[in-house]
C-alpha cells in the first residue's frame, strides 16, 4: 500500500513538472507569464488552500499533533541554526557566503513545494501540520534570518505579517481551534480554488528547470554541502530522532518530509537585497531543487515505512 501510494504521488509530481518544462520550452509559458503564475500561487491560491484546511472537524488527536509539530519545529530551527553556525566557522570564505550558507541550509522551500507535497500525502491534515511548520519558518526567517543577512541588529517582526501565506496560516489555526466553520458553499469554493495549488506549483517548477545552466550549478563545493545537509543529513537525522523518542504518525512523516525539501527561493531574494553573494544563493537553490528529484522520493519512502 505504501509503495503503491508513493509511486502514485511521485509519478503525478514528475508528470506535472515535465508538463511545465514542455510548456516553457515550447514558448507557451513566457518568463513574464511564469512570474505572474508564481505571484498568483503565492499570494492567492496557496493562502486559499491553507484556509480550506481549517474545515477539519476539531479532534483531540489532531490538536495534539499540531502541538507536537510546533515543538518539533522549534527544536529543528534552534538546533540547525546552531549547527550551521559551527560548520561555517571552519569555512575559508567571505562572511557573506557564510551567512547565506546558514539561511539556505536551514530554511527550505516550505511554501512552494511543502504544501503541495503535504496535501498529496495526507490531505487537509497534512496541510494543517505544514501550516504550523510554515509559521515557525516565517518567524525565524523574518527575524533571525533577515537580521543575520542585513547586519542591522534589529528583528524585522513586521515582515512576518506582510505575507498572505503567513496571515492565512494564523487564520487557519485560529479557525480550526474555534467552534466556527465556514458555510459549506464557501468551504467548497475554497477547496476548488485551492485544488489548483499542486498542479500549478509543479508546473512552475518545471518552467524553472528550463533556464538552468548545468555548468554553473556543478562547480561550487559549498552548494553541494548545502544540498547534502538540506536533502539528506537533516531529514535522516529527524527520522532517527523521531524513532528514538517514539513519535510516529502523520505529523512525524510531514515534519521529516518538510525537513528534506530544497532551499527556499526567499534566500535568493534576501541575498540580492543585502548583497550576500546572490549568485551563489541562486546556484544553490537551483541545484538543491534538481537533486530533490532523486532524494525526496527516498525521504518520503523512508518516512512512510518507518514513521507510520
Amino acid at each position: 500500500m505504501i509503495i503503491s501510494t508513493l509511486i502514485e504521488i511521485i509519478g503525478k509530481i514528475f508528470f506535472m513538472i515535465l508538463f511545465g518544462f514542455v510548456l516553457k520550452k515550447a514558448g507557451i509559458i513566457t518568463n513574464e507569464f511564469q512570474k505572474g503564475l508564481s505571484n498568483l500561487l503565492l499570494n492567492a491560491i496557496l493562502p486559499v488552500s491553507i484556509l480550506s484546511s481549517a474545515s477539519n472537524p476539531f479532534s483531540k488527536e489532531l490538536s495534539r499533533g499540531l502541538l507536537i509539530a510546533a515543538l518539533l519545529c522549534f527544536m529543528y530551527y534552534i538546533s540547525t541554526l546552531i549547527l550551521t553556525h559551527l560548520i561555517t566557522g571552519t569555512f575559508k570564505t567571505d562572511n557573506s557566503t557564510k551567512k547565506i550558507f546558514i539561511t539556505m541550509s536551514v530554511f527550505a522551500n516550505v511554501g512552494f513545494i511543502g504544501f503541495p507535497i503535504a496535501d498529496e500525502l495526507f490531505g487537509s491534515n497534512g496541510m494543517l501540520y505544514t501550516v504550523i511548520y510554515n509559521m515557525f519558518y516565517q518567524i525565524f526567517f523574518f527575524t533571525y534570518g533577515t537580521n543575520l543577512l542585513s547586519n542591522k541588529g534589529k528583528f524585522n517582526i513586521s515582515s512576518i505579517f506582510k505575507s498572505p501565506v503567513t496571515l492565512s496560516s494564523f487564520a487557519a489555526v485560529i479557525i480550526y481551534l474555534s467552534p466556527y466553520r465556514f458555510p459549506v458553499f464557501i468551504n467548497e469554493s475554497l477547496s476548488t480554488v485551492g485544488g489548483m495549488m499542486v498542479p500549478l506549483s509543479m508546473i512552475i517548477i518545471g518552467c524553472t528547470l528550463v533556464d538552468i545552466r548545468p555548468k554553473e550549478i556543478l562547480k561550487d563545493k559549498y552548494s553541494y554541502l548545502v544540498s547534502l545537509l538540506r536533502l539528506l543529513i537533516f531529514p535522516l537525522a529527524v527520522i532517527g530522532i523521531l524513532l528514538l523518542i517514539g513519535i510516529k504518525g502523520e505529523v512525524a512523516v510531514i515534519i521529516a518530509v518538510l525537513t528534506g525539501l530544497p532551499s527556499g527561493s526567499l534566500n535568493v531574494i534576501l541575498a540580492e537585497q543585502y548583497n550576500c553573494n546572490p549568485e551563489y544563493a541562486a546556484r544553490t537553490v537551483i541545484q538543491s531543487m534538481i537533486l530533490m528529484i532523486v532524494t525526496l522520493p527516498v525521504i518520503i519512502s523512508l518516512s512512510l515505512k518507518l514513521l507510520i
